[in-house]
């Protein structure tokens, strides 16, 4: 039988689980609810029960993208912002409901673990994946490889510090790209600008830019001010071939691109080719990834 896995995407408001083979292909899916308000010890029956779900009587490898950062052995939480998690030791407490080797890693990685394996980033072995939602998620593979840092902790894109004293973020810090150019920031600035939404909604949000709402125009161009200032700062250190742009954010249309592109060349130090093109996976991308890091534990091997 042809090697399967299950990787899970645990998001801030969803959980998102694949069950993969070795070709990639997604055997079944299930997306349910995060409740981070149920506590730790909640949200992990909740994945416990997702992956007994999706595997069956399956024999299967288990992966978990996770949304904090993660100490270097990959065990304990040291803060997941987006699930007010600090210092949780995950891997012990997973291991309450689900026995069996875990894999685990930040979701960022895991999201562009899947782009260079099934999405965008194939064949690219120098890029930078972020994700634009509920916060900013960010994933890079330098020389076809998952790049982590010396403690774990790389990369932390959204938590970069680009408005110092400004508003709080989740991670305790002020100022950082999450709360300038994520989806929460974005809706959070049209309602201060008095821009009226019928639901508090990114969809809607651009609806209102294509109909020409000077207001909302406004919230969008100056979200892309801090977000290609970011991209820009990134692309000066790594001097990636290619940046993918992922998340709610880049599902609507070419205006949000094109707006980031342009605002990104301009702050480039030294002209160079890079690419910004949107991620293909959706909201797959870092359930896939996450199974594909536990194959490649396994000693998996792709083409």
């Amino acid at each position: 039988m042809a090697p399967l896995a299950v990787g899970i995407d645990m998001g801030g408001t969803n959980i998102k689980g694949a069950l993969v083979n070795d070709a990639g292909e997604v055997l079944a899916y299930k997306r349910i609810p995060t409740e981070a308000h149920g506590g730790v010890k909640h949200v992990l029956k909740l994945t416990a029960d997702l992956v007994n779900e999706l595997k069956g009587d399956r024999g299967a490898a288990v992966g978990i993208g996770i949304p904090g950062m993660l100490d270097a052995k990959r065990e304990v939480i040291i803060n997941a912002p987006n699930l007010k998690w600090r210092n949780v030791p995950i891997k012990d407490l997973l291991k309450e409901v689900l026995p069996g080797e875990v894999s685990f890693d930040n979701d960022g990685n895991a999201a562009a673990m899947g782009e260079a394996w099934l999405g965008a980033g194939r064949g690219c072995g120098h890029f930078l994946l972020i994700t634009i939602g509920t916060g900013i998620g960010s994933g890079m593979i330098l020389d076809d490889k998952i790049y982590r840092g010396a403690n774990g902790l790389a990369s932390e894109l959204g938590h970069m510090t680009l408005f110092p004293g400004g508003r709080k973020c989740g991670c305790g810090k002020r100022g950082c790209l999450e709360t300038l150019a994520s989806v929460s920031a974005i809706l959070r600035m049209a309602e201060e600008n008095g821009i009226r939404l019928r639901v508090p909604d990114i969809g809607e949000f651009f609806e209102q830019v294509y109909k020409g709402n000077e207001a909302a125009v406004r919230v969008l161009t100056e979200a892309m001010e801090y977000l290609s200032m970011g991209l820009a700062n990134a692309a000066a250190l790594i001097d990636p071939a290619l940046i993918l742009v992922g998340g709610g954010a880049a599902e609507y249309g070419e205006v949000f691109l094109e707006l980031l592109r342009r605002k990104f060349i301009e702050k480039l130090p030294v002209p160079r080719d890079v690419r910004i093109v949107r991620a293909q996976l959706g909201n797959k991308a870092g359930a896939l990834g996450a199974a594909r890091m536990a194959m490649l534990e396994m000693g998996v091997q792709y083409d």
